[in-house]
């Protein structure tokens, strides 16, 4: 029999994978996105406007359902702040409740408060991920871009990922969770990151500030603690959102997460976003709470959260050893068109220099570590893999 050739501990680790995998996994964070294989001729359309306007929106309803708490705290009835509800597109936004039982104005007028109802005002990674497969993929967007591509979506049998799993695998079930690539202010990543960045971004921020808080860290250790809080045990990208249902580590992954910590921070105070010192989103005046003039008067202003480490093929996972060869074969067979695809402003094909050092300049955030894999020897990169078929 087949177990009798197999020993019983491959068994086991697999079964164990499928429980935990199965039992611990958010769909939402376990979609998967492949951005090795790319519409080969075509246009994508830059949705860095899209992202822009629907984080703008999030956080003007994260502000108004503060404020309405902060109004009926200091004895008013928060109607001046219409609870009107709204729909975007990736999801409505949740409705209000008006208790403000256990919130004292002290902490309505703190960041985590802020970053509580921003939060409130995205739907969870589930929702919001296929949310935006829906709008992104409507006929409703993508008639507004004729000849042009919104969202690219492979099929399951283009997929690079579709040979790698043994057939048997558990974590082949997770890769049923898809996640188109999009181009956003010059960078393609997938929906997924999205959801990361929203989702993991928070319990990042949880941490970072029970770390200040509580342990009066200062704000460089607190990052790394938040960082490596989910560096190992079951929700991590070393377990159930990595490793057990895609058999891989996302470097990309982890930044969108560690940036989405920025982004809750930077509600209320100044942080560092791409090298650069940007000013609080949300201000205080007087008893209320309210947009930074900046943020309307930028039209790229998410863009300062957004950057090549969402791209997986500039910032490639770590796999485990079983997937690398078929990954690697996999990729192999789609150089041609990544060859062309990451080609210059001029269309010419980049050196396989390029890639190598925008690889390790991707492994920190602007030279901030974000928890990268640092398997260097183990990565499959573009340099290597497609060296002949990249300009010299």
């Amino acid at each position: 029999m087949l177990t009798n050739r197999i020993p019983s501990a491959f068994w086991r680790k697999w079964l164990v994978c499928g429980v935990l995998s199965l039992a611990f996994a958010r769909p939402g964070l376990a979609h998967e996105t492949d951005q090795y294989t790319i519409p080969v001729g075509e246009e994508m359309v830059d949705m860095g406007d899209y992202f822009n306007d629907y984080f703008i929106a999030a956080i003007e309803e994260g502000v108004r359902r503060a404020n309405r708490r902060i109004d009926v705290a200091l004895g008013g009835d928060g109607s001046q702040f219409d609870p009107s509800e709204r729909r975007y597109g990736s999801g409505a936004l949740r409705t209000y409740d008006t208790s403000t039982s256990g919130q004292t104005l002290g902490y309505l007028y703190s960041g985590k408060a802020v970053a509580h109802y921003v939060r409130k005002s995205i739907p969870d990674a589930v929702t919001l991920i296929e949310g935006l497969e829906r709008a992104l993929h409507s006929r409703e967007v993508t008639e507004k871009y004729p000849g042009k591509i919104v969202a690219y979506h492979p099929s399951d049998f283009d997929c690079v990922y579709a040979k790698v799993h043994f057939p048997l695998d558990p974590r082949s079930v997770f890769r049923l969770w898809r996640a188109s690539s999009v181009k956003a202010n010059g960078t393609y990543l997938g929906t997924d990151k999205i959801g990361h960045f929203v989702d993991m971004g928070y319990h990042y921020f949880k941490v970072y500030t029970r770390l200040r808080e509580k342990k009066g860290l200062s704000e460089r250790k607190a990052m790394f603690g938040a960082a490596h809080a989910f560096d190992t045990g079951i929700m991590s990208e070393s377990s159930v959102l990595g490793y057990a249902t895609a058999g891989a580590y996302s470097n990309a992954d982890m930044t969108s997460n560690y940036v989405g910590c920025l982004f809750y921070r930077n509600l209320t105070e100044p942080v560092r976003l791409k090298g650069q010192v940007r000013p609080a989103i949300v201000v205080r005046t007087g008893d209320y709470w309210k947009l930074n003039d900046h943020v309307k008067g930028e039209p790229d202003f998410f863009s300062w959260f957004i950057s090549d480490h969402y791209d997986e093929a500039l910032n490639p996972s770590h796999y485990e050893r079983g997937m690398r060869k078929p990954m690697r074969k996999a990729i192999k067979k789609r150089c041609e068109g990544l060859a062309d695809w990451y080609a210059d402003e001029n269309g010419d094909r980049r050196s396989p220099g390029y890639f190598q050092d925008k690889m390790y300049e991707l492994a920190t955030y602007y030279n901030i570590d974000y928890n990268h894999s640092r398997k260097f020897d183990d990565l499959i990169h573009l340099d290597e893999v497609c060296e002949e078929e990249l300009g010299k």
